[in-house]
């Protein structure tokens, strides 16, 4: 086999394992928000005064988690890319910035918790929807589902957020299975 075989053949491999993967993060990541979602949406319709204090505690550390998930999943794999990483944690982090400034609203009596409850699920089906455009797709469809679920929340009165969470948690953890199935494809 000559050099320029060996090469070609070295590249050929590369670029199966890049597809093979298709940009997915670790399945534990999207676990963990279906889990924190299933449970976080709920409480909306079971106990209302627990949700703030959930999604203050849950949002950072589950963030936090992620990242380490995230950088320890490239690791494992060799996808080792800072710039993308980097990109991942500033959109996630600006995700999350924007909801803790939104939340300034209702603390201040602008607008009810319940509007900005709402309004939290948008920011998020926008930021899942555009995670979706500028890497996994499954992201694009869970936020188009998120922003569905803006409309049921707001129409249907009664366990609307529970059937939002439901539907969330499926769709993450349907994402997850088929992102670690991509990862063992390409191993």
């Amino acid at each position: 086999m000559t050099e320029l075989d060996r090469v070609a053949s070295d590249l050929r491999f590369v670029r199966g394992v890049l597809a093979s993967t298709d940009g997915t993060g670790p399945a534990s990541i999207y676990f963990l928000w279906a889990a924190a979602s299933l449970v976080g949406f709920a409480l909306m319709d079971i106990s209302h005064e627990l949700v703030g204090p959930y999604w203050t505690v849950v949002a950072p550390v589950g963030f936090a988690i992620s990242l380490f998930l995230g950088w320890r999943h490239a690791h494992r794999t060799g996808e080792v890319s800072p710039a993308h990483g980097w990109r991942q944690a500033w959109h996630w982090s600006g995700m999350l910035a924007a909801m803790a400034l939104a939340a300034v609203l209702p603390a201040r009596g602008l607008v009810s918790w319940d509007v900005m409850n709402a309004v939290f699920l948008l920011i998020l089906a926008l930021g899942y929807f555009t995670a979706g455009v500028h890497g996994d797709r499954a992201f694009l469809w869970v936020g188009v589902l998120m922003g569905a679920g803006f409309v049921v929340v707001t129409v249907i009165p009664t366990y609307a957020w529970t059937a939002v969470g439901v539907a969330v948690a499926v769709a993450l953890t349907a994402a997850g299975m088929r992102g670690g199935r991509a990862l063992e494809t390409a191993r």
